[in-house]
């Protein structure tokens, strides 16, 4: 059990001695009261612990009033830690991070089971006398075995937070949020999975959640009741055999990747009629417009090329005709005329579809038409078409706009805009100073409810060490792989990315307009 020291006290009301929550006091009731502090009833004190962590809070209360409570509140913000319960949509959503429990004499207690940075702590119904108050971490220890590093030390911090935010997330399941959404969101793991694999590596929590939705979910069902997340399912499974080659695991999902291409083709043969209540969904930054059926058929793209490639690879041939059949006949039709928002003409450049339109709507995009998850696939389209200065570019306005408002993890949405006369999450609000968490957030993620640690948006950290690394796999396990970094106007960067047979390192210098490039990878590694 790791046990984080708060840092700071960010506010505190009828406190006595409180400075003294700070001193690495024992987690230990004893026969004194030296270096306690004294919540009076009615009281608070806010901590701080210096960053998101995915856990609770253990309590040592030294004394107590005979009808004396805590009141503990779990806040991703200040604001958050100072909120009640029905306002702003602040609630126990997947994670009790709002409640009122015994104040035990001469106890330790452990509290709470949520993604936080501030708790808050208030005295109910008398006063409290407490020896410490220390986080406890719950995340899994990992090593972080792959590494971005360049002269331009935002990029390295919005590398290292994206890592850290898929970090809280991986679980016995991948998670969407270590607060709320502690769910398999299949439809959108797949940029944590790609994080996973250029950061961590391998790692069980992929397969567990891939096997238990498939488990959950009968063939000619689609996964979380939305088709595009079976898609989903198809083109993570393919990401896993492309990097990992574990060909024995890959034949256990013939079937199932069998009927979900079935299911599929049989859905476009309909005309993507449905009547789940997401219907035709692709992402909520897309949601009720017209070129969403465009979203649709680039996610169906790539999920039939990559269905192709596993059941050739399993030797089921038949299977595999029916998907370059229909991924020809979606590639090959006449443009729709709908005009495609920034998302879906990324998803369409990425899928080889409509490339025109979609491109030149791709290339007009700023921070503003960005969002959390599928602003990772703008970048990626970006860098398909060898535009990897202007992504990087976006990265440090989007990404780096959340960590100048205080982020220690990224947010499951963001908008530019939202910064404006915005106090940062680690602050009381001044007179005015907007509540960011308090105050935006749209479809089912506003203000409190919205989650400040979500993994769907860590894409800069795989962007930064596959793209901009230049990494390519050409055949499965890495047994092949062409590396042509890209500089994209940076003066140098140093690279590890994990393979299944060890680290590869790409080094990179542009030195007065002359690049330096070295690669160093395991032997079995065949370098193009």
């Amino acid at each position: 059990m790791k046990k984080i020291q708060a840092i700071r006290i960010v506010d505190r009301k009828d406190v006595c001695d409180a400075e003294n929550i700070l001193k690495d006091n024992i987690d230990q009731a004893v026969f004194n009261k030296r270096d306690c502090i004294v919540i009076r009833k009615a009281g608070y004190i806010v901590l701080d612990y210096g960053r998101e962590i995915n856990g609770g809070v253990l309590i040592t209360t030294q004394d107590a009033d005979p009808d004396a409570k805590y009141r503990i509140v779990f806040g991703e913000s200040v604001m958050e830690a100072m909120s009640t319960l029905g306002k702003n949509s602040s609630g126990n959503h997947h994670s009790i991070r709002d409640m009122v429990v015994p104040a035990v004499f001469m106890s330790t207690q452990r509290f709470g089971q949520t993604g936080f940075r501030f708790v808050k702590i208030e005295a109910v119904g008398g006063d409290i006398t407490l020896r410490s108050a220390k986080a406890v971490s719950d995340s899994k220890e990992l090593k972080y075995v792959g590494s971005f590093e360049c002269n331009d030390e935002l990029l390295n911090e919005i590398w290292r937070v994206a890592a850290y935010t898929v970090h809280l997330n991986m679980n016995d399941y991948l998670w969407d949020g270590t607060k709320r959404d502690r769910l398999v969101w299949i439809g959108d793991m797949h940029p944590e999975v790609n994080t996973i694999f250029a950061v961590f590596g391998n790692d069980d929590c992929i397969k567990n959640s891939l096997e238990m939705v498939k488990n959950e979910t009968p063939a000619g069902s689609w996964m979380n009741r939305v088709p595009t997340y079976s898609m989903w399912w198809i083109i993570i499974q393919h990401e896993l055999y492309i990097h990992w080659g574990d060909l024995e695991y890959l034949s256990r999902q013939k079937d199932y990747i069998e009927s979900v291409v079935d299911m599929l083709t049989a859905w476009i043969d309909d005309d993507y009629a449905t009547d789940l209540k997401l219907g035709r969904f692709v992402d909520w930054s897309s949601r009720y417009q017209a070129c969403e059926i465009d979203g649709i058929k680039a996610v169906a793209c790539m999920a039939l090329s990559n269905a192709e490639v596993m059941l050739r690879a399993l030797g089921s041939e038949a299977a595999a005709d029916k998907c370059r059949v229909y991924y020809d006949r979606l590639c090959n039709e006449a443009e729709s005329g709908i005009e495609l928002n920034n998302r879906i003409a990324a998803l369409t450049v990425l899928s080889g579809r409509n490339m025109k339109d979609a491109k030149n709507k791709l290339l007009s995009t700023t921070e503003n038409e960005m969002s959390c998850f599928m602003g990772y696939y703008i970048l990626l389209a970006l860098a398909k078409l060898g535009k990897h200065e202007k992504a990087i570019e976006l990265i440090k306005n989007y990404w780096g706009a959340m960590i100048r408002l205080g982020a220690t993890t990224f947010w499951e949405e963001f908008k530019p805009e939202w910064a404006k006369n915005a106090a940062r999450i680690d602050e009381l609000p001044t007179v005015g100073r907007i509540d960011i968490h308090g105050e935006y957030g749209e479809h089912c993620y506003r203000q409190y409810r919205l989650s400040l640690c979500h993994g769907w948006a860590s894409g800069p950290a795989s962007f930064l060490s596959e793209r901009i690394g230049g990494i390519e796999i050409l055949e499965p396990s890495c047994k092949k792989l062409r590396i042509r970094p890209n500089g994209a106007g940076l003066k140098w960067f140093n690279i590890s990315y994990p393979t299944p047979y060890g680290t590869v390192k790409i080094k990179y210098e542009n030195i007065r307009g002359e690049e330096k490039i070295s690669v160093d990878a395991p032997a079995e590694i065949e370098i193009m």
